[in-house]
């Protein structure tokens, strides 16, 4: 469900109005202004999220932002990622208009991976991936009020995706420097095309890419991480997401270690409790605990039931 929040009118014609909607696990934001003041509430929602990231893209106007003493200034068509756990100040002169997406840290590191090079960086939105990712989150934004609080997972997922789709083709000729960030980005496809096959390895990997495994093993080192650890990490964020996913609540945890590739629940169990520190379990109560807590997503999940 959208909430309005105004400011007070201070010698101003208008005052700015921003939009903030659930939407499962992530948070759409739009924000509008026709006079000269700072676009305060952005920077104080910032502030009050410090386990997320947020992607501001400005659709009218020009904002500037400020983040660990780097500063950039985003015109018309171009966005930047800001990471709310460090001080955020937004601010802008003239009329504005902007859409903002608060996503969660863990989220997004899992499926961009070249997150600290981006972070306030001013990058232009080109292209179809650009297009297909705003037009969803602006029909979201206004149908936000009749979707499903369960629903509401499965967009906010299919807006992660979109979005990391349109990231991951604007910063391919800016930050990759060889091509082997291609590659990478080819075997990350098909090793989360195929979690479920717990036969998955690199030797599999290699031979459907059509390289050597000893070549995989140095793309991947470049990533930060071996071929083997990435796909452990893949394994456990899906599974992660999933059991917090309340639509898919009725889902055994065997049957969703199962589903990304463990051998054994028991495998996965201790695998999941040294990642995260908690268990499957609890982290599946915790996630339900919260969205009942929630009282426009506990009132959505009532509507639905």
């Amino acid at each position: 469900m959208n909430m309005i929040y105004r400011q007070p009118m201070q010698n101003v014609p208008k005052a700015p109005l921003i939009s903030v909607a659930n939407l499962g696990s992530v948070e759409l934001v739009t924000l509008s202004q026709e006079t000269s003041t700072s676009i305060e509430q952005l920077t104080e929602l910032a502030y009050a999220r410090a386990n997320k990231f947020v992607l501001v893209l400005v659709e009218n106007g020009s904002i500037s932002a400020t983040q660990r003493g780097r500063q950039c200034r985003l015109e018309a068509g171009q966005y930047a990622f800001f990471d709310c756990s460090n001080a955020t100040r937004f601010a802008a002169i003239g009329d504005y208009k902007l859409l903002g997406i608060f996503i969660p840290g863990f989220l997004l590191q899992a499926r961009l991976r070249n997150m600290p090079a981006i972070v306030a960086q001013p990058l232009a939105c080109t292209g179809s991936p650009w297009r297909i990712a705003a037009n969803l989150v602006r029909m979201l934004t206004n149908e936000i009020r009749h979707i499903p609080a369960p629903t509401a997972y499965c967009y906010a997922n299919q807006v992660v995706e979109l979005v990391s789709v349109a990231v991951e083709a604007d910063t391919q000729s800016s930050f990759d420097f060889t091509g082997r960030n291609a590659i990478f980005r080819r075997c990350a496809a098909y090793v989360k095309s195929h979690l479920a096959d717990c036969s998955l390895d690199p030797n599999m990997i290699a031979d459907a890419m059509g390289i050597s495994v000893r070549y995989l093993h140095k793309v991947f080192q470049e990533s930060g991480e071996s071929v083997c650890e990435y796909l452990r990490s893949a394994r456990l964020e899906t599974s992660r997401l999933v059991l917090a996913d309340p639509q898919k609540a009725s889902i055994q945890i065997r049957e969703i270690a199962h589903r990304v590739g463990f051998r054994s629940q028991a495998h996965f169990a201790a695998a999941f409790k040294s990642r995260y520190g908690i268990s499957a379990t609890t982290w599946r109560r915790t996630a339900s605990d919260k969205l009942a807590a929630d009282p426009v997503c506990a009132a959505m999940v009532s509507e639905a039931a």
